[in-house]
């Protein structure tokens, strides 16, 4: 049986996009199929196959060609957890940082591999913190749309590129002021 921590580090991000795709089939259609996996993840049927195959000697799914896919105890783990993973940080850009749900979404996908369980924890908690505060935060979003549009009226992300970490301004040399603002807007 593989280590549930441990085995999650080892996973690819693709591998995981995999174990989540049939974790959501799972969860809606009692098993997936190769062609439904294959549809969702943008790739051949035949790539499916072989990516089962690899996920099955690791012991995270059962599957025989030809026949419906389910998670084992582990997959259903790991699945369970980048599902989770990436509603907590869609949410958080979507709702705090009010991202359109498509950039919340891309977002996402790549972010749920990559953050720790406790920066994913505090987010969640933060997303929920300011839930249960609706009547003090009520209206919180509609005051932080008018600062973003304020803040890139008046001009004020040279200054803040000008006090930024380096990296920061690295990229914003890199990329260029106006395509920062256009891409983060």
């Amino acid at each position: 049986m593989p280590q549930e921590r441990n085995d999650v580090r080892q996973l690819s991000p693709a591998l995981e996009n995999y174990l989540e795709i049939i974790f959501y089939q799972e969860i809606r259609e009692g098993a997936a199929r190769a062609s439904s996996i294959a549809e969702a993840a943008g790739v051949s049927r035949s790539t499916v196959t072989s990516t089962l195959k690899v996920l099955k000697k690791m012991g995270y799914v059962e599957y025989e060609p030809y026949s419906l896919v389910h998670l084992t105890e582990a997959g259903m783990h790991i699945g369970r957890d980048i599902a989770h993973r990436h509603i907590v940080i869609q949410e958080f850009f979507q709702h705090v940082l009010q991202l359109e749900p498509g950039v919340s979404n891309d977002v996402a996908c790549e972010l749920e591999h990559v953050l720790p369980p406790d920066v994913i924890r505090r987010l969640g908690q933060f997303v929920l913190y300011l839930r249960s505060r609706e009547d003090m935060w009520k209206n919180w979003q509609e005051d932080y749309k008018q600062v973003r549009k304020e803040h890139i009226q008046s001009g004020s992300d040279r200054d803040l590129a000008r006090n930024a970490p380096p990296m920061l301004t690295m990229r914003t040399q890199m990329m260029g002021q106006d395509a920062l603002r256009e891409k983060y807007r």
